[in-house]
């Protein structure tokens, strides 16, 4: 079986053509210099010689750079082909299961904007630690889900129906970004939930009568 035809590149033709060019004009020129006694002629010719090497030495070099760098390209490309289906298949997963976190808290948050808040707010930044393991695309995603609701403190009744649960027409603004009001949300929102692990008889979560803290923004 014949070997394929090898890619041409226009840059490649261009450059070696001038790097031919040079050579030939550089050739003619220390010929000529050889041919001469005049010393006036001569140091002009010299001139003219380096100039003419040193623009091959650049066409040579340049051809070479451009060989290399696509080389080393397609070398890469299998890597980040892979990278990007990985980068893709977390952006996926990530997004889904803010859909189901998101279901979850508006069910628990029952109305509550201020909880409803500060469950999204920690949701926030809590995820981009968790997609970044390895199980956050290799489990399944009901047991992401489960997992990422019980690190909130959100009810595992709800996490396990997620899909039954109607969306949420709620959607508070993003977290303050200053550190204050980050460490403030996050001590709020702990003291607040701690508060959820007891149950009524129905086997819902009993929430307080209003949230220890003021609605976020």
């Amino acid at each position: 079986m014949s070997e394929p035809a090898p890619d041409i590149f226009e840059e490649d033709q261009l450059l070696a053509q001038t790097a031919r060019m040079d050579f030939a004009f550089a050739r003619h020129v220390q010929q000529k210099a050889l041919a001469t006694e005049e010393v006036a002629e001569l140091s002009d010719l010299a001139r003219a010689y380096a100039r003419l090497t040193r623009s091959l030495r650049q066409a040579l070099a340049l051809l070479s750079k451009l060989r290399a760098e696509r080389a080393k390209a397609e070398r890469e490309a299998p890597r980040r082909s892979a990278r990007d289906l990985q980068d893709q298949a977390i952006d996926e997963r990530t997004a889904q299961v803010q859909d189901a976190v998101e279901r979850v808290i508006s069910a628990a948050a029952d109305g509550d904007e201020a909880l409803h808040t500060d469950w999204c707010h920690r949701f926030d930044r809590e995820v981009d630690d968790w997609n970044e393991k390895p199980d956050w695309i290799v489990d399944d995603v009901d047991t992401v889900i489960r997992r990422v609701c019980k690190a909130l403190d959100l009810p595992d009744d709800y996490a396990r129906r997620w899909r039954d649960l109607p969306a949420p027409t709620f959607f508070p603004d993003p977290e303050p970004a200053t550190p204050e009001d980050v460490a403030a949300a996050n001590a709020a929102a702990r003291a607040f939930t701690a508060g959820l692990h007891a149950t009524g008889s129905d086997h819902t979560p009993a929430r307080p009568s209003k949230p220890p803290w003021r609605p976020s923004g």
